[in-house]
């Protein structure tokens, strides 16, 4: 099974920061390392920057948004749901981060019963 963004379904969010503080700019450019580890696949890495950018800046929608999407692609389902209600509660009209968590918990709902995927289908994990 292959692991991706497009496999998975979900976005990456790249949104730029509102402001031009110290915290922002850094919070901005850990998201960034972090979007770029990810579209190469590197789940760890991915983890690692979206982790600091959430230090830095721990209620941002979109970086708890973009490190549920490195924890599900890592197989760390139970700690996706948790950041990606964080995420909801932050910002729970964004398009992107809604998107996201349904596929996410239609995912979540087979593996929680132990439904395994059809034979042949290059489903998520």
């Amino acid at each position: 099974m292959r692991l991706g963004v497009a496999v998975l379904g979900l976005a990456i969010i790249s949104g730029g920061c509102a402001s031009s503080s110290k915290p922002a700019a850094l919070t901005h450019a850990e998201v960034q390392e972090g979007v770029k580890a990810a579209q190469r696949a590197y789940w760890q890495e991915a983890l690692f920057r979206f982790e600091r950018a959430r230090n830095l800046d721990p209620k941002n929608a979109e970086v708890l948004n973009n490190l549920a999407v490195a924890l599900e692609a890592l197989g760390r389902y139970d700690d996706a749901l948790t950041i990606y209600k964080q995420a909801l509660q932050q910002t729970p009209k964004n398009r992107i981060i809604r998107k996201n968590y349904a596929r996410f918990a239609e995912f979540y709902t087979s593996y929680a019963k132990g439904v395994k995927p059809k034979e042949g289908t290059d489903a998520p994990h």
